[in-house]
């Protein structure tokens, strides 16, 4: 028997690509601590400096964005001074997409706020062209050489 849709749910179109894309953003963070740690723990793989520092950035930023996202929704309840949206979108902008969505949807902060939304989803977007531009052009060959050690 299928599940029922929430009423928010139904007003929100895109529900379905976004539990495929919270999947994508788990496997993209998850995929870059793996090769960050092989890349630095085995010897013999090398990935190209732009590569390890954006995984670097993807890592570190995800991080302290799922963090800061928790905190401020814990101010937002205790109506106590709040963490600014600049600072948010600027740890997106730095590579802490994943972790800035992981956070949205773990808290259930900054979902309802539509201009806090699209600026978010044009940061995300952005991301996914520059990683599928950079994969087509060499960095897939970086992962893969990491992944399997040869």
């Amino acid at each position: 028997m299928a599940r029922k849709r929430t009423w928010l749910e139904w007003l929100n179109p895109f529900s379905r690509f976004q539990r495929w894309f919270t999947f994508f953003a788990i496997v993209w963070l998850l995929a870059a601590s793996y090769l960050l740690y092989r890349a630095f723990t085995t010897d013999g793989i090398k990935l190209s400096a732009t590569f390890a520092i954006y995984l670097l950035a993807t890592v570190v930023c995800s991080l302290l964005a799922f963090v800061l996202y928790g905190l401020d929704k814990r101010s937002a309840i205790r109506d106590k001074p709040r963490i600014s949206e600049r600072t948010l979108h600027l740890l997106s902008v730095f590579g802490g997409w994943p972790g800035a969505h992981l956070a949205r949807i773990t808290f259930r902060h900054k979902t309802l706020k539509v201009s806090f939304r699209v600026v978010f989803w044009v940061i995300v977007m952005i991301h996914l062209t520059l990683i599928t531009y950079c994969m087509l052009f060499g960095w897939w060959v970086d992962s893969f050489k990491a992944l399997t050690g040869i």
